[in-house]
């Protein structure tokens, strides 16, 4: 089955189509441009270098969230569009960047920056077919919770992502590393697709995990007047 994956959830972006275990082409972009911008490109691109065309495609695979709000939506909406019945995957997103330490050994554990001393955060361990299984479930919370939780794991960790540095003082260079693995990769998505189940595409809808900043906002002020 060729399976077209596709990520938008942070700064960076990537694509790969894929067959079974074969990774037939892959991109990535970080060239400091919307997802808007970008996305849609990389996507004709990755398919010219696999001689292939989205006609061809028999399954889509988007990390459905945390992260960026708007790279979310793009991302689902981009799928939904090309799609048209053919099945789709929602990869959580901490599960697909941990997937690009599946043959470390170790406990991956997925950390992006979700700012205002936030992490989204996700530990997950692969048996010796790369099968991940959450040890740290997916969640948003505090850095220093998110220490705690690392300190607690009893057996080796990587430690990836954009806000991997904001845990790097746990790194001893032997419980715990540091990954060189920090972007989420086309591949990795459609590994960790290969584990759960289809979709309809109207059934994609972005994960959050925590309230927009015009949201939360928006609670401060109403939390304000209600306290007037």
């Amino acid at each position: 089955m060729k399976l077209l994956s596709i990520d938008s959830a942070g700064k960076t972006a990537a694509v790969a189509l894929t067959e079974g275990d074969r990774v037939l082409a892959e991109g990535f972009a970080n060239e400091g441009l919307t997802h808007s911008q970008m996305l849609l490109p990389l996507v004709d691109e990755t398919l010219k270098k696999a001689d292939a065309t989205l006609a061809q495609v028999e399954a889509f695979a988007v990390t459905n969230g945390p992260g960026s709000f708007t790279g979310l939506r793009i991302g689902c909406a981009l799928v939904k569009g090309m799609a048209l019945g053919r099945p789709c995957y929602a990869v959580p997103t901490l599960m697909a960047l941990a997937c690009n330490e599946r043959a470390s050994g170790r406990i991956a554990v997925a950390l992006l920056d979700a700012r205002r001393k936030q992490v989204y955060m996700g530990g997950y361990a692969f048996d010796e077919n790369g099968v991940p299984q959450a040890v740290i479930s997916d969640r948003a919370c505090a850095v220093e919770e998110a220490e705690e939780l690392i300190k607690a794991l009893d057996a080796p960790a990587v430690l990836l992502g954009d806000g991997a540095y904001l845990l790097s003082h746990l790194a001893d260079g032997e419980q715990v590393i540091l990954s060189e693995k920090n972007h989420i990769l086309g591949s990795s998505i459609a590994h960790a697709a290969g584990f759960l189940q289809a979709e309809p595409a109207a059934n994609l809808v972005p994960a959050y995990f925590r309230l927009s900043q015009a949201e939360r906002e928006y609670q401060e002020r109403k939390k304000e007047q209600e306290q007037k």
